[in-house]
């Protein structure tokens, strides 16, 4: 009944008449310019989405209607195929599936505006409810006032962002917000170490400002505070409190140097936040101290047809455990994580059929030995104390016209937490999280 369900829905998506877009359709509406403008295949932006981006999302068509909404719906449904997966319990009742939901309709629904808000001052403000989850709530969004300048006949872009989620604001492919694999299934068992900076969405709320000289160097500063309460209690707005607790100011940066040329562009950076964090629901307590230094690096080739991007991403976190190891939480005074991500995404625009992209990507992660934070659980636990995890992902694209993306990614794990073989200390091994994952999208 709920693959006929899934197969019933694409088939609607598919006979919907939309403009063509892979993107979010109230930007193409707004700007008058084709989605394929700005990305290459959404979510990764073009030179001209990039700086659409940092001018505040304001470019507008001289004839926009004068009351003109720049809102966009992106629903999307999907099915997981894995050995191990976790609950789900919403839209079908997980109990009636052997304590998993393995199918998704919806996964997401997704309510953007997305576009200008008045005259310098745009948004791309999103609210999303969450199938899995059964829950509802602000999702990453990001409000900025940006303007520009000359120096020397170079142009001079700067701005200011308030955002709750450090990297949201970013233009490149390679930080944690934006970058690959874009969409994951949210029911499939997932390695238990990741860095910080990728887990702060909606669980923090702050103000940033911004530059970008002549194409070539984006620097950018911005302090974070927990989103539950004060003047950042809106940009975690949803039906369930933040998961970490942030014990005064967070502070993020960013440093890129990038050049566009003829139909390419190259991209290297680094990026990084400190953080004061206090234990899980232990609040007003000594906090752990966690560093997170990123770097990354981006190309892209741009053709008629033919499109080519190589991405790298790099993360160390260091883990001053002071308030977690006197309490018991941790079994070191300290740790750390390196987390490398590097993929490779062909795609090709202009079948008669549609578009079509792949992408094969490559993730490593290790990090210390510390038998209380990965201790020995099935599934999701280690037997060795370490986080290490690697393996690869492979992801098939088609777009067969207009809002529609349908996907089939494929996650092979080589090490899951710690070990390949009987890595949990229950005899799971690492290849039993192997997942195959399809989704669909529709926007409008």
């Amino acid at each position: 009944m709920r693959k006929k369900i899934l197969l019933l829905t694409l088939g609607l998506l598919l006979s919907l008449p939309v403009a063509r877009s892979y993107a979010l359709p109230s930007f193409a509406r707004q700007t008058g310019m084709a989605c394929n403008d700005c990305h290459t295949f959404y979510p990764e932006l073009t030179p001209i989405g990039r700086d659409f981006k940092l001018r505040g999302y304001v470019k507008t068509r001289t004839d926009v209607p004068r009351f003109f909404i720049p809102v966009t719906v992106l629903a999307s449904a999907s099915y997981t195929v894995a050995d191990q997966t976790t609950t789900g319990v919403a839209p079908f009742d997980s109990s009636n599936n052997n304590g998993t939901d393995r199918m998704d309709i919806p996964q997401q629904l997704n309510f953007f505006y997305g576009g200008r808000l008045w005259n310098n001052f745009g948004a791309m403000i999103q609210v999303t409810y969450d199938g899995p989850g059964n829950a509802i709530g602000l999702d990453s969004s990001d409000v900025r006032y940006a303007n520009s300048l000359k120096i020397g006949g170079k142009d001079l872009i700067y701005g200011v962002t308030v955002n709750n989620n450090p990297t949201f604001e970013d233009v490149w492919n390679t930080t944690p917000a934006w970058g690959y694999p874009y969409y994951t299934s949210e029911v499939a068992n997932t390695p238990t170490a990741s860095p910080l900076i990728g887990g702060l969405g909606a669980q923090v709320g702050g103000i940033g400002a911004y530059g970008d000289f002549d194409d070539t160097v984006y620097l950018g500063a911005s302090v974070y505070r927990t989103s539950k309460n004060g003047i950042t209690m809106p940009s975690g707005a949803s039906s369930t409190p933040p998961s970490t607790t942030i014990k005064g100011a967070l502070p993020y940066w960013r440093l890129a140097l990038n050049h566009d040329w003829s139909n390419q562009s190259l991209e290297v950076g680094t990026f990084g936040l400190y953080a004061d964090v206090e234990p899980a629901g232990l609040d007003h307590t000594s906090p752990d101290y966690i560093t997170d230094m990123g770097a990354d690096a981006q190309y892209q080739f741009m053709g008629l047809h033919n499109f080519i991007s190589g991405k790298f991403t790099y993360i160390h976190e260091g883990q001053d455990w002071a308030a977690s190891f006197p309490l018991g939480i941790t079994g070191n005074t300290s740790d750390h994580t390196d987390n490398i991500k590097l993929n490779g995404t062909y795609g090709y625009k202009g079948l008669p059929f549609g578009d079509v992209s792949g992408t094969l990507g490559w993730f490593y992660t290790s990090g210390s030995r510390d038998t209380t934070i990965y201790a020995p659980a099935q599934f999701t636990g280690s037997a060795t104390g370490k986080p290490d995890s690697n393996g690869f992902i492979l992801e098939a694209n088609y777009f067969p016209r207009n809002n529609v993306r349908l996907a089939a990614q494929y996650t092979i794990y080589n090490k899951f937490n710690g070990a390949s073989d009987n890595y949990d200390g229950f005899g799971t091994d690492a290849s039993h999280n192997n997942t195959l994952y399809m989704y669909a999208q529709f926007s409008f």
